[in-house]
């Protein structure tokens, strides 16, 4: 299978947009420290970023000039192999850099003056210890530290025809994942079993790494959205509902299917196809110049129209999908945001019962003519023996 891989001349085209959103707003730099914002303006990621606090990265976009990714030492050779569109430098400890070394490098880059860009607002977080900022900003008394959330999500929710070929194998992955998964399930397993099946799929379905699972079954459960599994063994008539995502170079997938151990009823297939249907119909609204509002309504509509409302409890109907698993924006009647295309979202309108979750969540790119949908896999339900 190819290896698929952002190029240098997009990389290099995002710092320059960086660098340009920063000037129209007058700042002098801008500093990145979250795993998935480096990932997104450097192509770096930490291997060790999902279990340590050890090794902070950091990548400083002046507003004029070449960016700096600045690495502990252990990651040199990888940073210095992928700076191609940035100056490496790197520090000794693995707690950090001293305040002296970070003050060293924007005063090199002009970023010791003027607003500064952190990541402080809407699902950003700084990748480094609250002291340390705290730290940072005293030892800068002419700089003014702000938010940059607005010019890091202006530029990652549009995702290009690389990303979106990245979130595409993901898709196929996490397909192939449940296609497996239902095939060989079987009354008696436990929850825990089935997830680490799930994850040997994804990986064999050509996946970097699984990226989560979630799993609910039997009655009195169908209201456990966001648990990874338990010992308890499938039983005869349980509904099994599976979310999850694999991810591949960095880019995530994230979507669900079901089915039922036995004999599936027929309300249960009547609910299935119900969410189905309202998910699709929601998914052609998803055009440039649709506000996000507008996508959330047209799902509750759909429900109401076929009398059930929507009562997954997830808080939205559906999010976009890119270096995160969830990102902005978030599928609720609360958020303004214009769709524009290359966004990428996915859909989630559900339904909880006593008979079984129903949550069909499909992944779309925002095209002209509607969401091309990138998720597969059998979305009926699938009988488990």
């Amino acid at each position: 299978m190819d290896i698929l891989e952002i190029g240098v001349q997009e990389l290099q085209g995002r710092i320059n947009l960086c660098q340009k959103k920063m000037s129209d707003k007058g700042m002098a730099g801008m500093v990145v420290t979250g795993d998935q914002n480096i990932a997104y303006y450097a192509n770096f990621l930490s291997p060790c970023r999902w279990n340590t606090f050890t090794r902070p990265t950091f990548m400083f976009i002046p507003v004029k000039g070449t960016a700096v990714l600045f690495t502990q030492i252990m990651f040199t050779p990888v940073a210095q192999e992928k700076a191609t569109c940035y100056d490496q430098k790197n520090f000794d400890s693995l707690l950090g850099p001293t305040i002296q070394e970070l003050v060293d490098v924007m005063e090199e880059l002009h970023m010791t003056k003027g607003n500064i860009g952190f990541e402080l607002g809407h699902e950003q977080r700084i990748g480094f210890q609250v002291d340390m900022f705290l730290s940072l900003k005293d030892a800068l008394p002419d700089a003014e530290f702000v938010d940059a959330t607005d010019i890091i999500w202006s530029q990652r929710l549009i995702k290009s025809e690389a990303e979106i070929a990245c979130i595409r194998r993901a898709c196929q992955a996490t397909s192939y994942a449940f296609d497996r998964v239902y095939e060989n399930v079987k009354s008696g397993m436990t929850e825990r079993d089935i997830t680490m099946m799930a994850q040997k799929y994804m990986i064999d379905g050509g996946a970097e790494r699984p990226g989560f699972h979630i799993i609910t079954a039997g009655p009195g459960g169908y209201n456990r959205i966001c648990d990874t599994g338990r010992n308890r063994k499938l039983q005869d008539g349980d509904f099994l509902w599976l979310d999850m995502g694999a991810v591949y170079n960095g880019y995530w997938a994230d979507f669900c299917r079901s089915g039922v151990v036995g004999e599936i009823s027929e309300k249960q297939n009547h609910m299935q196809n119900l969410v189905h249907e309202v998910t699709m119909e929601a998914a052609e609204m998803l055009r440039p110049g649709v506000n996000v509002k507008e996508v959330a309504q047209a799902c509750i509509d759909g429900m109401r129209k076929r009398g059930v409302d929507v009562n997954f409890e997830c808080g939205r109907m559906g999010h976009g999908i890119g270096l995160n698993s969830t990102e902005p924006p978030s599928v609720t009647i609360h958020d303004d945001l214009i769709l524009e295309e290359g966004m990428v979202i996915a859909l989630e309108p559900g339904i909880s019962t006593d008979y079984g979750l129903f949550d069909i969540e499909e992944i779309f790119v925002v095209r002209k003519n509607g969401g091309e949908c990138l998720s597969d896999s059998d979305r009926r339900l699938h009988i488990i023996p």
